[in-house]
């Protein structure tokens, strides 16, 4: 009996050795590439909040494509649509705060992507329009390709 008590504890000890290691608070596992990922989506938070086009630019792939989840054509955007609207955009807005919340990672090994889904929430005031603060929050899919070695974002944002 104790043999058998003894060996189920190895087993365990050896099964649990065996498991993915996660990122603390989260169900992502730790992987260098998992943990680059969320450092390109922090790099992309805080310059959202500093409105620093140039910043977002170089986080994203040339080959850039997002359509907004819209079906108009000008809602779409490519890499040199982006380079021009961004910073646009931004100086339209001001006390940006973002918050994001990355849910789950999965890598694409047949595209060379990865993908993550977060929950976003992002308040905002647009002087010309309004004093009071926007709020906008929703679940959203970032696309991610590799680009020179590292991970760029290619849809998403």
């Amino acid at each position: 009996m104790r043999t058998g008590l003894a060996i189920s504890a190895v087993a365990l000890l050896v099964l649990g050795g065996c498991a993915a290691r996660r990122i603390p608070g989260t169900d992502i596992e730790d992987t260098d590439d998992t943990r680059a990922i969320l450092q390109v989506m922090e790099r992309y938070r805080t310059a959202v909040e500093a409105r620093d086009a140039d910043a977002v630019l170089k986080l994203c792939s040339e080959s850039f494509k997002d359509d907004a989840g819209s079906p108009k054509v000008e809602d779409r955007l490519d890499y040199a649509t982006l380079k021009k609207k961004l910073p646009e955009n931004f100086a339209k807005l001001d006390e940006v705060k973002l918050e994001l919340n990355v849910r789950k990672i999965e890598f694409h090994p047949e595209t060379s992507a990865a993908s993550a889904v977060y929950n976003y929430n992002l308040s905002f005031r647009i002087p010309r329009v309004s004093n009071k603060s926007q709020n906008e929050s929703e679940i959203k899919q970032m696309w991610f390709k590799r680009d020179h070695g590292q991970w760029k974002i290619a849809s998403g944002i």
